[in-house]
């Protein structure tokens, strides 16, 4: 939000805009491509994360997808029919995220692109 030009937000304040309305009808509606890319990062992060549900979880019953997929990998022999099968169940809530926020994600990697 700081690289947001000055002059948006004062001609908001010229034209009789309070504060608030400012944040909602200038700020916010710019800054959508922002967070749009963010929400998909945080959403792709936490889904995969390892670390905490290995730390919480003691049960094999448990355990998230990612961390039961890690499971299928053993030295004595690897599963890879069963990996592949679930690694694309665990590509599904990250595609489904992506697609929601797609259009904000493009729309902020096009807005520099545009002169005028």
């Amino acid at each position: 939000m700081v690289s947001l030009p000055k002059e948006l937000l004062d001609a908001g304040r010229i034209d009789g805009a309070t504060e608030f309305g400012i944040c909602v009808k200038i700020m916010m509606p710019l800054t959508k491509p922002a967070f749009a890319a963010m929400g998909i990062l945080c959403a792709m992060g936490s889904w995969n994360n390892m670390l905490w549900p290995m730390m919480v979880y003691r049960s094999s019953n448990q355990f998230t997808l990612p961390i039961g997929l890690n499971t299928l990998l053993t030295p004595y022999g690897n599963n890879y029919d069963l990996l592949i099968a679930g690694s694309m169940f665990a590509i599904l809530p990250v595609l489904i995220v992506f697609l929601c926020f797609q259009n904000y994600f493009i729309e902020g990697m096009t807005a520099g692109a545009v002169k005028g």
